[in-house]
């Protein structure tokens, strides 16, 4: 519990608001109000009533989705495709794919900082303690990932970029919904989760552009990790059967796994472009649980 003394021999309506972040770097804010002897005028009343969605403004919460479904697609084609080239050959238009992801990793992060500040408050002390939060220090953790990322692709050798891809993987554990009671479970489950989801969804990338039959057996494994681990999480996070149908975070959840069923189904069947569809909605589902406060 916070308190914070106020001094005032005024009366009338006083509105108090609060922001502040969670261990996981989710923003929160709100807003509560109380009286001293007879209600009065307030410019800031309109605070009470502002329309939010989980922890956050509609407008932050749109951000953060976009930031996150930026940033999975970034991951999967960078560390996706230098996996692929690994287990199967190497292809220049699949080099330059791996740029675009890079580019999509650094582009993530001034969205996910624009949504942190539209979340809580677009001024200049609410940067800096943003900035200055675990947060900003994971955006620079994740930018320089990026960075170093960029120079290492001219190597021949993939293994310092997947590396990076770990270390990105576990970063992105950081800044995950934690695990009450749990929070180390939490960060190598989510990573592994982020990792598999990469492999997968990269993967089938770059199949659509350089077909390997060994891609089957690799794909479906990346597949089955990912779903594997998203189970796990879901059940920590759910707390109760009830959530998956009276939270937006269940029923999202919900769709999500439907939609992954189909997708396992294609990549069976080896209709990879429907399945690299299904992905890419997977991702943008994916992108909207992470901004979303879990039920417990």
């Amino acid at each position: 519990m916070l308190t914070a003394p106020i001094s005032s021999t005024e009366t009338g309506t006083y509105v108090v608001t609060w922001q502040a972040f969670a261990a996981d770097t989710h923003p929160s804010r709100g807003a509560f109000s109380f009286v001293v002897g007879q209600p009065s005028a307030n410019p800031y009343l309109a605070a009470l009533s502002g329309g939010e969605i989980g922890t956050a403004t509609p407008l932050g919460f749109a951000l953060q989705a976009l930031a996150r479904l930026i940033h999975f697609l970034g991951f999967a084609l960078t560390f996706g495709i230098i996996a692929y080239q690994v287990v199967s050959r190497r292809e220049p238009r699949l080099r330059r794919l791996a740029v675009i992801g890079v580019v999509l990793l650094i582009a993530a992060e001034p969205v996910a900082l624009v949504a942190q500040l539209a979340s809580l408050s677009f001024d200049g002390d609410t940067t800096i303690g943003v900035l200055a939060s675990p947060f900003g220090r994971l955006l620079g953790l994740r930018l320089g990932v990026a960075l170093l990322v960029w120079a290492l692709l001219a190597l021949e050798s993939p293994w310092p970029v997947l590396g990076l891809g770990g270390v990105m993987a576990l970063i992105d554990g950081a800044s995950a919904h934690a695990i009450p009671g749990l929070p180390g479970a939490g960060l190598l489950l989510d990573a592994i989760h982020v990792a598999a989801m990469g492999i997968w969804v990269g993967g089938i990338v770059a199949f659509l552009l350089a077909p390997d039959r060994r891609f089957r057996a690799y794909g479906i494994g990346g597949l089955a990790v990912a779903i594997g681990t998203g189970l796990l999480l879901a059940l920590a996070h759910l707390g109760s059967p009830a959530a998956l149908v009276t939270t937006s975070y269940g029923r999202i959840l919900l769709v999500k796994a439907a939609v992954v069923a189909v997708a396992v189904a294609m990549a069976l069947l080896a209709r990879r472009r429907i399945e690299a569809r299904l992905a890419v909605l997977i991702l943008v589902m994916a992108a909207v649980l992470v901004s979303l406060p879990p039920p417990r």
